[in-house]
């Protein structure tokens, strides 16, 4: 009995399996029931209806959701209503279907839920014109459509009414996980093995990190749909100190105090790296071991084997202390076990659904804030359009390059040998994507998808020739897909095109379009291809230099904030938060920017070696400022606020307004710097403040170097 309840509580804990459930009653609804009321001729268009408002789904709350579901309908019917009539005027056709798409693009500018509903609507397009002159009646086809749709907002409603919170609830769990996997990352660079390969490591750190940045995005939105509802609960409470405790880890996960490469100079030969890296582990483990706690709605218990680590590297490093007094490089590593006590101590207080979960709603909403991007408005929305009608925009460029696409392959599908075209412009959609290097990546996965899913069809539209067969198979094939496409789009490629061969046999066109489906594939995907490489480019407009520039910004913004509240105290409001997310935020942008480089016709090698070695040293400063951040609070020492002071506007004066570096200027503070920590008995706050500013000096001309090299290397 106890096994069936935990089989069932894992169920209900998974939210991908809860959605191959709702996907299959989706498609039974649309296949096997209409064809048992003797409603075949209605299957093809529902089910393309039912798939087209599948890939609109957006997590929401309810409101959100009956009125995303109202645009939907409309949309779907509109649209489908206008090709329909202008169906006879071939040139109006392509007139309308290039501008609606490219519009319909611009819309994900607003924010990703419509930019999810626009792609859906493109999508419905598309399967309008698998229908075009089908149908007696204009209005027949868009409303099965809109039937389609309804049937799926439906189950989807229904799923989400039963547990509201699942998709929350999964992505705080999946920040944590993520969380777990930095700090692995980060742990190996302890390894004292590991002398020569630190910036390979500091790399993949980076690239981590923004991997739980994006996730901390996604919990973000999820909980600001909840929280801007008119009753805030304390359940969204719960999840919302939850949130707000994966980044006060995340702050202290990033933090840095050391020049990696020097602990292996001065410790490789004693136990104290050795010991940190495992305790960062043990709280990897921890992190992960929430994780699971949150997903599967289980107590979190803190591992007694990270007390006694954690006693055990006090006991080393009062140890070695003792019998190195002289040397001052163990103070870096002191900070970073004041860092581990610190992350150690919230996780053996962390009790669930005790310690977070305190409070009413009324006496924390102070504490409610988190930055709200969705549109405020007509003159925000105008504003947010107007910011990406330029070919600066990658997302303008995308609706051009989408725009001139469907154009060429609509053309392309009039012409005879093309008997089912619009297979061409499906393609195209799924394969041209808003970056060169994704768009490089589905053209393979989708050609091979391709080829498989007919290899695959053909042998069952021979063994199975029962309707009721396939349709089975149609429906085993659609949740396979749904499943499958954000883990493995070859795979979900194949199902989609094993599905689709299935519905068409049912207007007797199976066998007929395996030849035209190949076909038209691989020109939708060579157009793709060329419009990615010949309409404005990625390689034209990646613009180094500004990407650098915006990256220093914001970096330095949230250095400015954490000085702030050195100044005047410490405090976790919207403004501090904004700046921290949006330093890590550009800091993603550029990391992604970097990692395309290589994916580019012909890449420049050697300006690929130097902008990765500029991420790492700018994720540094990043993650020196984070440590900053970390242990803000109010202090009175003026030298040191002076001295934060100058270290900021020397940042500033050197990164954004690319003055020459003071080296003068550096020297001098780095003198006085080692003369305040000369200085007696020097607290534990201090000490980190004069390491951070000294960390953020001593790479400072480094970083320009790498910064100055790059526009050079760019333009050859």
């Amino acid at each position: 009995m106890n096994s069936l309840y935990l089989l069932f509580n894992r169920f209900g804990s998974n939210s991908i399996l809860r959605y191959c459930l709702q996907i299959f009653i989706v498609l039974v609804g649309t296949t096997l029931l209409l064809h048992a009321f003797g409603l075949g001729e209605f299957i093809v268009p529902v089910t393309l209806g039912a798939i087209a408002a599948a890939l609109t789904d957006f997590d929401d709350r309810l409101s959100i959701r009956l009125r995303n579901l109202f645009y939907v309908c409309v949309l779907f019917f509109t649209v489908s209503t206008i090709l329909a009539f202008l169906a006879p005027y071939k040139f109006w056709f392509i007139v309308y279907l290039s501008l609606s798409s490219a519009a319909f693009v611009l819309m994900g500018a607003l924010g990703q839920r419509y930019a999810t509903i626009s792609f859906g609507t493109i999508l419905l397009s598309i399967y309008t014109m698998f229908g075009l002159g089908d149908y007696p009646h204009w209005y027949q086809q868009p409303s099965y459509f809109v039937c389609g749709a309804l049937w799926y907002g439906f189950t989807s409603i229904l799923f989400f009414i039963i547990h509201p919170t699942l998709p929350l609830q999964e992505k705080i769990s999946a920040t944590f996980k993520e969380m777990g996997e930095l700090l692995q990352s980060k742990a190996k660079l302890f390894d004292p093995d590991n002398v020569d390969n630190v910036e390979t490591l500091l790399f993949e750190l980076s690239q981590k990190n923004a991997q739980v940045v994006n996730s901390l995005n996604q919990a973000k939105q999820s909980l600001l749909s909840r929280l801007k509802s008119s009753r805030i609960n304390n359940s969204n409470i719960y999840w919302l100190n939850l949130y707000y405790f994966a980044q006060d880890i995340h702050e202290q996960v990033t933090s840095n105090y050391l020049h990696y490469e020097k602990i292996h100079q001065n410790f490789s030969r004693s136990d104290l790296i050795f010991r940190i890296q495992k305790n960062m582990f043990l709280q990897a483990t921890a992190c992960k071991k929430l994780s699971q706690a949150l997903l599967h709605k289980t107590t979190y218990q803190n591992s007694p084997l990270a007390d006694a680590a954690l006693a055990q590297l006090e006991a080393s490093m009062r140890d070695w202390i003792a019998q190195h007094p002289h040397n001052l490089e163990v103070k870096n590593l002191e900070l970073i076990l004041n860092n581990l006590k610190s992350i150690h101590e919230q996780f053996a207080q962390l009790q669930l659904k005790q310690n977070i979960e305190t409070g009413s709603p009324q006496h924390q909403h102070a504490h409610l804030n988190l930055l709200d991007e969705d549109i405020q408005g007509f003159q925000d929305f105008f504003l947010k359009i107007k910011q990406h009608l330029s070919p600066q925009s990658a997302l303008f460029r995308h609706a051009v390059r989408l725009a001139i696409v469907f154009a060429v392959g609509y053309v392309i599908s009039l012409l005879p040998f093309a008997k089912n075209g619009y297979w061409i412009l499906l393609t195209s959609l799924f394969v041209c994507q808003i970056t060169y290097f994704a768009t490089k990546s589905r053209l393979k996965l989708r050609t091979i998808g391709t080829l498989l899913g007919v290899l695959l069809g053909i042998p069952i539209l021979y063994f199975v020739p029962s309707i009721e067969g396939q349709l089975i198979i149609t429906v085993i094939s659609g949740v396979y897909f749904f499943y499958l496409r954000q883990k493995k789009y070859a795979l979900a490629t194949v199902m989609a095109t094993l599905m689709v061969l299935l519905i068409f046999n049912l207007k007797g066109a199976g066998f007929s379009i395996v030849l035209p489906r190949i076909i038209d594939t691989l020109i939708g995907c060579a157009i793709a291809w060329l419009a990615v490489n010949l309409i404005w480019p990625d390689w034209n407009f990646r613009n180094i230099p500004e990407n650098i520039r915006k990256s220093s910004q914001a970096t330095l913004d949230y250095l400015d904030a954490v000085i702030q509240q050195y100044h005047q105290g410490r405090s976790n409001d919207l403004e501090y938060r904004k700046a921290r997310r949006a330093a890590h935020n550009a800091q993603i942008e550029l990391s992604n920017m970097i990692s395309s480089l290589s994916t580019e016709p012909q890449p420049n090698q050697e300006l690929i070696h130097y902008a990765f070695r500029y991420l790492v040293y700018s994720h540094s400063q990043l993650s020196y400022v984070s440590a900053l951040g970390h242990q803000r609070t109010q202090i009175q020492d003026q030298h040191i606020l002076a001295l934060l002071d100058q270290s900021a506007e020397l940042l500033k004066h050197t990164l954004i307004q690319q003055q020459p570096i003071p080296h003068q200027q550096i020297e001098d503070m780095l003198v006085k710097i080692q003369y305040l920590n000369s200085q007696g008995q020097v607290s534990e706050q201090k000490q980190l403040l004069l390491k951070q500013i000294s960390l953020l000096l001593e790479t400072l001309t480094e970083l320009v170097m790498l910064k100055n090299k790059l526009p050079e290397l760019e333009t050859r």
